[in-house]
């Protein structure tokens, strides 16, 4: 018996059914997916390092049909945790959103973190996987970072 889906139609279906936003918001390009009932807060979704926002393609289309709002968002290029926190603020200014529910797996759950630690009352739970606390034994091992212009300073 097959599922709601199948490979590799469900990704065509998904694209076919969900567009793809884009929208700058001061000098971050933010590109994501929003589908579902907009009255609810939403799920949002964030990747890891090598994730886009269509990775949680099942999600969105398994979770939209249960009632849930599920953004899922493509992390712009930041330097600092704290360019992170306002700059998210202002993706979630920007889209009319309040109140969300955080998915984030790897670097993702690392950002969801943050956000949730310097903004807890726009934060109604946190879910994480695979994710970090900390990146300091991050730089500890590649001690030639601050040298390379593409890695960011988190601490």
């Amino acid at each position: 018996m097959k599922g709601a889906f199948s490979a590799p139609g469900d990704y065509v279906h998904f694209k076919s059914q969900v567009p793809l936003h884009k929208i700058p918001i001061g000098t971050k390009q933010w590109r994501y997916y929003d589908f579902g009932p907009k009255v609810v807060p939403p799920l949002i979704c964030l990747p890891g390092t090598a994730g886009t926002a269509d990775v949680y393609y099942k999600q969105i289309m398994s979770l939209s049909i249960k009632g849930y709002r599920v953004i899922s968002v493509d992390i712009p290029r930041v330097w600092h945790h704290t360019e992170w926190i306002q700059a998210f603020e202002k993706f979630l200014d920007a889209i009319d959103v309040h109140h969300v529910h955080l998915y984030g797996t790897s670097l993702g759950g690392f950002l969801a973190q943050l956000f949730a630690q310097h903004r807890p009352r726009r934060v109604r739970s946190l879910v994480l996987s695979n994710s970090f606390l900390e990146t300091r034994s991050f730089s500890a091992a590649m001690p030639w970072a601050p040298i390379v212009s593409w890695t960011p300073s988190f601490c």
